[in-house]
């Protein structure tokens, strides 16, 4: 993971984290459940698992899973996916090489690239069409 990328995760999982706590603690006083039991409610929901051998009883409890719901499985997904992107950007070197192409294409095109870069990549075509 690259530095920036890494860095964009650290609130959500920050967020993430704290929402975990919260709901872990709010179980535990409004439901009565002791916190391993919260804990295990408050995993089993966010992972969208949903046992069912716990459920709030009072309609506090019930609102706070819905909150719980749909903030903490939000925020999850986020982090999942965002794994998902940063993982994907690192699998090929050859689709790397291909979008570096592409991007040199591009800056071509638009103007933006600077004539020593222009000369390394026709040295490496001419280079390349010589061994053909």
């Amino acid at each position: 993971m690259s530095g920036s990328s890494s860095k964009s995760l650290v609130i959500p999982l920050v967020i993430l984290g704290c929402l975990y706590v919260l709901s872990v603690v709010f179980f535990h006083f409004v439901e009565g459940w002791n916190y391993i039991d919260a804990a295990y409610y408050t995993t089993v929901t966010i992972t969208t698992v949903g046992y069912g051998d716990f459920v709030p009883q009072t309609n506090f409890g019930k609102m706070g899973a819905i909150i719980l719901i749909f903030c903490g499985v939000s925020i999850a997904f986020y982090i999942i996916t965002h794994l998902g992107t940063l993982r994907e950007r690192t699998i090929d070197p050859v689709v790397q090489r291909r979008l570096d192409i592409l991007r040199n294409l591009t800056a071509l095109q638009t103007g933006e690239m600077q004539k020593s870069e222009i000369k390394k990549i026709r040295k490496k075509i001419d280079d390349n069409s010589h061994t053909i």
